[in-house]
């Protein structure tokens, strides 16, 4: 595919310039397509085959397979979710907690993962630890050394950071804490799509994920990965139809025999067009390529970093070395706060981003439908701002 017929596939793409995959992507056609599939059905042909939970004609197993492979997990570790704080809170309440228990989370979390996390900090009486962010690995693996205790029970953090678009150590991460003796939740709204992950290399215990950012697929689609041998760690909480083995109006407790797998968390009914829709998506970043995809988002970063380099009082602030940047490129300006910045591009260029680290700077996503002439423009309405008081 070429750059040129990717953003055929965006119809949105002719009304704006769009820098906010990492909010909320534009949808492909196919993608919309596979949204409207189930719904257009019912209204044609009635919910027959929905109400029977005809697979055949929902899909979700195949769109649990492909996310899978994906993400180099087994269809039975994913569990779709409602969206990304629904698979925060299955892992943060269904882990057994105890008083004293010790969390720790880095200064920049998004408010997703970090509510969830606070509220079971503020009822089971836990202490929180955070780990700053730094574009030095070794800094970071450092500082987290130091906040690692025997008392840590669950280390959640982001895989790459939603604002300065910065990749943690998650390897070297994972196997410090869990010689500690801890579990291991990351949050991957902005890696996965992004670039190759492989959770079973990876080895961490939770992994949550949108569809609706880098993957290309519908808000607030999102999954949770849950390792096969922590399933059972974490305690089925919220629940509802379909997660038993069987189910009648004369069960009892002893009845509750959850079904093998994540899916014991999809519970009562479901929006299956969202789950499959994800699905599509991740078969449409499959055929562009996630490596292809990552490379292109370090070509467009070099670029747009360049280009930064001519306009007077801009500063990067997301990660320079192109190994280990994203398709997340952060800056600022030193005559403007970044709300202000933001708002100028949108509304004077229509321009589409938004305002980052505590509206300081904006975050722009360089996704695989961004071209070289819209980094051009970018960079040349920068420039204006950067001259004006």
């Amino acid at each position: 595919m070429t750059i040129g017929t990717i953003r055929d596939d965006f119809p949105m793409l002719a009304h704006c310039t769009y820098f906010n995959c990492g909010g909320i992507a534009p949808l492909s056609k196919s993608v919309g397509a596979e949204l409207l599939r189930i719904p257009t059905s019912i209204i044609e042909y009635g919910p027959a085959r929905m109400l029977a939970r005809d697979d055949s004609f929902i899909g979700i197993e195949a769109a649990r397979a492909r996310l899978a492979a994906f993400i180099g997990a087994d269809p039975d570790e994913v569990a779709f979710t409602t969206q990304f704080s629904t698979a925060v809170n299955i892992v943060v309440e269904g882990l057994a907690w105890q008083e004293g228990d010790e969390v720790i989370v880095t200064d920049q979390e998004h408010p997703a993962m970090l509510i969830p996390l606070m509220n079971v900090v503020r009822r089971h009486g836990l202490k929180v630890s955070r780990l700053p962010v730094s574009n030095d690995a070794d800094e970071m693996l450092t500082h987290f050394q130091a906040l690692l205790t025997d008392r840590t029970r669950l280390v959640a953090v982001s895989h790459v950071t939603t604002d300065s678009g910065t990749r943690l150590p998650v390897a070297e991460m994972t196997r410090l804490a869990q010689a500690r003796g801890s579990y291991v939740l990351f949050d991957g709204a902005h890696s996965v799509g992004q670039f190759p992950v492989d959770l079973h290399a990876l080895g961490c215990d939770f992994y949550a994920m949108v569809g609706y950012k880098w993957v290309m697929g519908p808000y607030p689609s999102a999954a949770l990965y849950i390792r096969r041998d922590r399933l059972d760690d974490i305690e089925v909480t919220w629940c509802g139809s379909n997660v038993t083995q069987t189910g009648s109006v004369t069960m009892g407790v002893e009845d509750l025999d959850w079904i093998p797998g994540a899916r014991r968390f999809e519970y009562g009914g479901r929006t299956y067009a969202y789950d499959t829709a994800m699905g599509a998506g991740v078969a449409y970043v499959d055929q562009l390529g996630v490596e292809a995809i990552e490379a292109r988002a370090r070509r467009l970063t070099a670029y747009f970093h360049e280009g930064l380099k001519r306009v007077p009082g801009a500063r990067v602030r997301s990660p320079l070395k192109l190994e280990e940047s994203t398709g997340i490129a952060t800056f600022s300006l030193e005559n403007k706060d970044g709300v202000t910045v933001s708002t100028a591009l949108r509304e004077r260029w229509n321009m589409i981003q938004r305002a980052a680290l505590w509206g300081s700077s904006v975050r722009i996503s360089l996704a695989a439908f961004v071209e070289e002439s819209d980094v051009d423009r970018l960079v040349e309405n920068i420039a204006v701002l950067a001259t004006e008081s």
